[in-house]
């Protein structure tokens, strides 16, 4: 019995240490945030700020990380506004059990199975703030331009610095629209700008956001323990509220639905590593 309980005591003592590395690992890279939203990472949760009203958005990415440099760069922009947002995921043990260069392979292919994004939920709130597809197709193209031509996810044998794609995703909120993709790597960082190369419409028909004017960041960083997930969405030269024949479209609110439901994606995709 003294050695059963040994045992459930230990197991207890090396999770509790694991919890106690996590919460150093975002404390160390993610110095200027508060113990609430120190509390919300540890707790699996979503941390988000935007810049609309003059709040800082860089102590949401780690210093010296290409998501700071581009944090900086949208915390300077006069006309327009950006989101931030970052969750932290633990390791799987698979993922644990990895070195560094394999996670990042793994998590790369994950990232850029895109297709796994078609039937992607959100909180909609034109539907009510109820459950709704958002993410009704998702391929890559084969040119900037040709929808006739779409692509499987490709698949990375090595770890890339760079890579480039060209993405069609039609959703329920803009239709269909062209992406261009753009990855800067690291060892510790996966980076991919997501610039829009087609106008983003409302009803089909009316420019809530201009070709080239958005650009959606998402970006993991490897701790210790787990990884970062930090996403930065930034729109220039438009208010964060847009009205079209009388209907009114709350920019910084619909995009942060849209990073929560990408966030639960991704989630979902390190998961399957777990389970392959």
């Amino acid at each position: 019995m003294v050695k059963k309980y040994s045992v459930v005591f230990f197991l207890l003592f090396v999770c509790t240490l694991g919890a106690v590395s996590a919460a150093s690992d975002i404390r160390a890279v993610l110095p200027f945030l508060g113990e609430t939203q120190y509390a919300k990472l540890e707790a699996g949760e979503i941390v988000n700020g935007e810049s609309v009203n003059g709040e800082p958005i860089t102590p949401y990415f780690v210093d010296g990380s290409e998501a700071f440099a581009r944090a900086q760069i949208a915390q300077g922009l006069e006309d327009g506004f950006s989101i931030a947002a970052v969750s932290y995921i633990p390791y799987g043990p698979k993922l644990l059990a990895m070195n560094d260069a394999e996670r990042q392979l793994a998590i790369f292919n994950k990232i850029r199975a895109i297709s796994t994004q078609e039937g992607l939920i959100y909180i909609s709130w034109r539907a009510g703030n109820k459950p709704k597809v958002l993410i009704e197709k998702s391929a890559y193209m084969e040119t900037e331009k040709d929808l006739n031509k779409l692509l499987p996810d490709p698949v990375a044998t090595t770890f890339p610095l760079s890579a480039q794609s060209y993405v069609f995703q039609r959703d329920s909120s803009f239709g269909g629209n062209r992406y261009l993709h753009t990855y800067s790597n690291s060892d510790k960082e996966i980076f991919v700008s997501i610039q829009n190369i087609s106008a983003m419409k409302v009803f089909g028909l009316f420019t809530a956001v201009p070709k080239g004017n958005l650009s959606i960041n998402m970006g993991t960083y490897l701790l210790d323990e787990g990884v970062l997930l930090t996403a930065l969405t930034t729109i220039e030269g438009r208010d964060p509220e847009v009205s079209v024949l009388g209907y009114k479209v709350d920019l910084p609110s619909a995009f942060k639905r849209r990073i929560t439901a990408l966030q639960n994606w991704f989630v979902a995709q390190l998961a399957t590593i777990e389970m392959e």
